[in-house]
């Protein structure tokens, strides 16, 4: 008599786990080589194989490492700035009591 019942070895189990991986591989790099270089421009803003790239000098992207150094530059000095200019207008908060209460606007939508 033959036994219907299958039986697995260890090495079986792989099986799921190599479709996943071989599948995160395949969407990472129609990511890379299709999405990033074929439909990014010049004129957006760097993508974040870009950013990794520019940490190590490789360009990974429609953009040269110079501008991805200089768009990430360019929010640090603007935070920079923001900082002091919130350091030199420290005003205390004051609250001004008004005799009338000031109206509100209610506005009925159809």
């Amino acid at each position: 008599m033959v036994s219907l019942k299958q039986e697995f070895e260890f090495y079986d189990y792989f099986g799921p786990l190599a479709v996943a991986l071989l599948f995160a591989v395949i969407i990472l790099l129609i990511s890379f080589f299709v999405l990033n270089f074929f439909f990014i421009s010049k004129y957006d803003e760097p993508t974040v194989f870009e950013r990794i790239g520019s940490k190590h000098n490789l360009r990974l992207g429609p953009h040269t490492v110079e501008a991805v150094l200089n768009h990430k530059n360019r929010f640090i000095t603007d935070d920079d700035e923001a900082s002091r200019q919130q350091q030199q207008q420290v005003t205390p908060n004051t609250v001004d009591f008004t005799a009338k209460p000031i109206p509100q606007v209610h506005i009925n939508s159809a």
